[in-house]
């Protein structure tokens, strides 16, 4: 029997091997070539690879198409090449890979990670330059998980801590592959029969043709991130593919018609049609998930409704894996936008912190109109000894929810320190400041008439300054507010002391 050789990274070698084995295609073999991007002293490997490659055989490389590997074989192929931009490409969408790349992210891949050890050790690195290097090109280490491997999420997280980066990992299925592996067996199929079996090349053609469309459809879906835009882009390929003329998808339960409560069960067929209507329904399922129903009518070509619903339910199969991925693609962008709240952010008090203070001092320029306070919270460490911690961070949060209150949304507000405060105003003058102070003090005074813990009142030293000269920066108006601060503390000391 000929047999179709797939060469891959041997980092995705599993991935490849378990769609292979499941689909059936005896066939077919799996072959790893040697991952040069993170070792390029595998001569014996690579030897090997470049006479099998070269060597007249039925194959298919994969990989992206920045490989090393795959460019030493370029000037003589006798196979055929299928790339992306990434190696990820067949299990994850360019688009999601392009954006975690965007936010410095490091791609691993179960095979990967099974070695990494090993890995690190033929690039020369030990942990010191490991973290180096992975902490100066990267912000974070993503595992795309296709459940290949046991134990990767453990190996991930020594990984990461070997390294000193956060991880985060997200799953994967292997539809996207299977599609894309479909296609590729069908056309070299169809390619050995030749013209002696017409009726099973007419056959294989069109099965070629299905897997092929699919595919496409599946590559135009996956540029969408968002749920609604995959919806929308579901929408149009049925109606301009299919030639229907009518579509609907229902992911209100509670509004779904009668005759579609038993499709959307999983364990019915998942779709039903109405012939005499020209119409069907397919449920969008992925794993235990629910996701909608498909509602399809009014064909322009009635008479091939059953094979449209076939290809169809193909299809709905990998609508569900995107409608999951761009789940996860708005899970990660949640996650993304928390971290960088809490980066910039006091966690105890809501407000900017001294790491957005410093970043807003070494990118902005003030203005001629920028006012610059600088606050003291006083008595903070007496009330920490004689009440408690727990006492002291309530002051904390009452002054910042003051604070909050008094400036106006587009001032920088921050706890720069354990009992210090910055604000930074822009579009303002000495007029305007001298009003935000008075409207402070009235709101502290208002503050502590209302308190019955009387420990727990308020009082604050403050200072502030304006912009004097063309040359003064942020960082100077705020040294000129904060002796201002200080000489308003040591008044009051010298009253107290009378």
């Amino acid at each position: 029997m000929e047999q179709l050789v797939i060469y891959v990274c041997e980092n995705f070698r599993g991935e490849y091997q378990r769609v292979v084995e499941e689909e059936g295609f005896e066939d077919v073999t799996v072959k790893g070539f040697p991952a040069l991007c993170h070792c390029s002293s595998q001569s014996c490997e690579m030897e090997t690879f470049l006479q099998e490659t070269t060597a007249g055989r039925h194959s298919v490389v994969f990989g992206s198409r920045y490989c090393q590997a795959l460019q030493a074989v370029a000037d003589e192929p006798s196979g055929s090449f299928i790339t992306g931009d990434h190696c990820f490409s067949p299990l994850v969408c360019d688009e999601f890979l392009n954006h975690l790349v965007n936010q410095g992210d490091y791609f691993v891949s179960g095979g990967w990670l099974c070695q990494w050890q090993e890995n690190l050790a033929a690039l020369g690195f030990d942990r010191a330059t490991a973290a180096r290097f992975f902490q100066e090109s990267s912000q974070r280490i993503v595992l795309f998980d296709s459940g290949i491997h046991s134990d990767v999420e453990v190996l991930l997280k020594d990984f990461s801590s070997y390294v000193g980066l956060p991880c985060l990992v997200i799953p994967v299925k292997l539809d996207g592959l299977r599609y894309m592996l479909r296609s590729c067996v069908y056309e070299w199929r169809l390619a050995q029969q030749g013209r002696s079996h017409e009726q099973t090349v007419h056959e294989l053609r069109s099965q070629s043709a299905e897997y092929s469309a699919t595919f496409d459809m599946m590559g135009k879906l996956s540029a969408y991130a968002q749920k609604r835009d995959v919806i929308q882009k579901i929408k149009d390929l049925f109606m301009m593919v299919f030639g229907a003329q009518n579509f609907h998808f229902w992911s209100d339960q509670v509004k779904l018609p009668n005759e579609l409560l038993s499709v959307k069960l999983p364990d019915e067929q998942g779709y039903r049609l109405f012939k005499g209507e020209n119409r069907f329904c397919i449920s969008i399922h992925w794993e235990d998930r629910f996701y909608g129903i498909i509602d399809v009518s009014d064909f322009l070509f009635p008479q091939y409704i059953e094979k449209y619903l076939n290809l169809a339910i193909e299809v709905s199969k990998f609508c569900g894996l995107v409608l999951h991925n761009a789940e996860q693609y708005e899970t990660v962008l949640a996650s993304e936008e928390k971290m960088k709240y809490l980066s910039y952010h006091d966690s105890m008090v809501g407000l900017y912190n001294r790491t957005y203070m410093n970043r807003l001092l070494s990118e902005r320029a003030p203005s001629a109109d920028t006012v610059v306070f600088m606050f003291d919270l006083d008595g903070l460490k007496g009330v920490n000894d004689r009440y408690g911690h727990a006492e002291g961070d309530g002051l904390l949060v009452s002054f910042a929810e003051i604070l909050r209150r008094s400036f106006r949304e587009t001032d920088v507000v921050a706890r720069i320190g354990g009992d210090e405060f910055a604000a930074v105003l822009y579009d303002t003058d000495t007029t305007m400041a001298e009003s935000i102070k008075q409207r402070l003090l009235d709101m502290i005074a208002e503050h502590n008439q209302a308190l019955l813990k009387k420990h727990l009142q308020i009082g604050v030293s403050m200072g502030y300054a304006v912009k004097v000269r063309d040359t003064d920066t942020i960082e100077e108006i705020m040294k000129r507010a904060d002796a201002l601060m200080y000489a308003d503390k040591a008044g009051k000391h010298r009253q107290g002391s009378r």
